[in-house]
């Protein structure tokens, strides 16, 4: 006689079911981020094949050193002939590396996955600083934007359960694993989703009004608003380094909102509501310089050749060139011409696009580098599609547009 045993289970079905898709998804984001890391490196060493070269292009000197082989080998009859040939050898030498260099770089392209075409064969011909960055976000056609394609998360004053925000704020992506890092102002705390659009960590640091966010050289940089500081944090929400105090004077801040890291000019722009400017920092949080006497300075981005601030005065939008002269205004905020009336955010597009987000209007403007107003997105309500006071807004890697409000039903949409 067989005896059958009760098998006693530790969780239930649903918890268990939980468990296994959890683990699923967390190993899948490991395998993803080990691709992303090949990849990566791949475009790390593309980029090196084609910053090592500083002339004038591979092809133009390979063409070159051939013109130049042949006016040698012409001369030989007229001079020390052990001389010449040595150039030449040399000059045979330089030839097949400049090839080698060329065919590396086109293997590369291979295995990283992106197409090799005439333009950059010609690229690659006339200069040979080719700035490589596949990674570049994506530019949607704004007219076509309407619906959400997903939402996530939900506004409260009363829960404070993870994926439920009080206020949310701007956003951050970081490149690497495509993690969305949302200030959750309401609730002082940082949240982080996957780009599953599942709920990952929370930042354990208590906080004081977590404004602008930031991401570079993998460390997260917070404004606070309320206790008038900026932090760095490391990518899980260590807190690192933290700078700042209510004040007027250099590293002091006064309600500091929006922020923004160029990497290539070892800067961090803080835009300061109430201080009525633009604080630059240093890499290694030094002072660096303001830009002063901007009334209610709320956000701040930075393009390869300009400083983008957006305030509260009247034009709204002010453009500075990195020496920090004031280039051009624009964006009436109040009369018979206003375009946006309670601006709050900032996203600049790869395109120079500029998108606000509106917070009386309820909608997001996009406008074209020189002002002309492209399209409006939203409406005020509850509704996919429609807002309630956007605030954070920026565009991922695949060009998907993301704004944050207090919409009851989803606190985030994706366009």
């Amino acid at each position: 006689m067989v005896s059958v045993s009760t098998v006693q289970f530790d969780e239930s079905f649903p918890s268990q079911v939980e468990r296994v898709r959890r683990e699923i998804t967390e190993r899948f984001i490991r395998a993803h981020k080990v691709l992303q890391d090949r990849e990566r490196d791949l475009l790390a060493e593309l980029q090196h094949l084609l910053d090592d070269y500083p002339g004038e292009g591979i092809e133009e000197e390979k063409k070159q050193m051939v013109a130049s082989k042949e006016l040698l080998s012409a001369l030989k009859e007229n001079t020390r002939k052990d001389v010449l040939d040595q150039s030449v050898a040399l000059m045979d030498e330089r030839i097949k590396e400049l090839e080698s260099k060329l065919e590396r770089v086109r293997l590369t392209y291979k295995n990283v996955g992106l197409e090799w075409d005439e333009l950059l064969e010609k690229k690659l011909g006339e200069t040979g600083r080719l700035r490589l960055n596949p990674r570049k976000n994506k530019t949607p056609n704004y007219k076509n934007v309407s619906q959400p394609v997903e939402v996530f998360g939900r506004h409260s004053t009363k829960d404070k359960s993870s994926g439920v925000f009080c206020y949310p704020a701007r956003i951050a992506i970081d490149p690497v694993t495509n993690y969305i890092y949302i200030c959750d102002n309401g609730w002082d705390r940082v949240q982080v989703f996957n780009s599953f659009y599942d709920f990952v960590f929370l930042f354990d640091h208590k906080m004081g009004g977590p404004a602008g966010i930031c991401i570079a050289q993998d460390k997260v940089y917070v404004t606070q608003y309320c206790s008038c500081c900026m932090n760095v944090y490391s990518m899980r929400g260590q807190l690192l380094h933290s700078v700042g105090g209510k004040g007027k004077n250099e590293l002091e801040f006064d309600c500091p909102s929006g922020i923004n890291i160029s990497i290539d000019k070892n800067s961090i722009y803080i835009a300061e509501l109430h201080n009525n400017r633009v604080q630059c920092l240093n890499l290694n949080l030094s002072f660096n310089s303001f830009i002063p006497d901007i009334y209610g300075a709320r956000d701040v981005k930075l393009t390869s050749t300009e400083v983008v601030v957006l305030c509260i005065s009247d034009p709204c939008l002010i453009i500075y060139n990195y020496a920090h002269q004031s280039i051009r205004h624009m964006m009436i905020t109040k009369g018979e011409g206003k375009l946006v009336i309670h601006p709050v955010c900032l996203f600049v597009d790869e395109s120079g696009n500029i998108l606000i987000t509106d917070f009386e209007a309820h909608c997001v403007c996009v406008f074209s580098h020189e002002g002309e107003l492209i399209h409006k997105i939203g409406k005020e309500g509850q509704q996919r599609g429609e807002f309630i006071q956007p605030a954070g807004i920026c565009i991922n890697q695949e060009g998907r547009l993301l704004v944050s409000s207090e919409n009851p039903n989803h606190a985030i949409q994706i366009f």
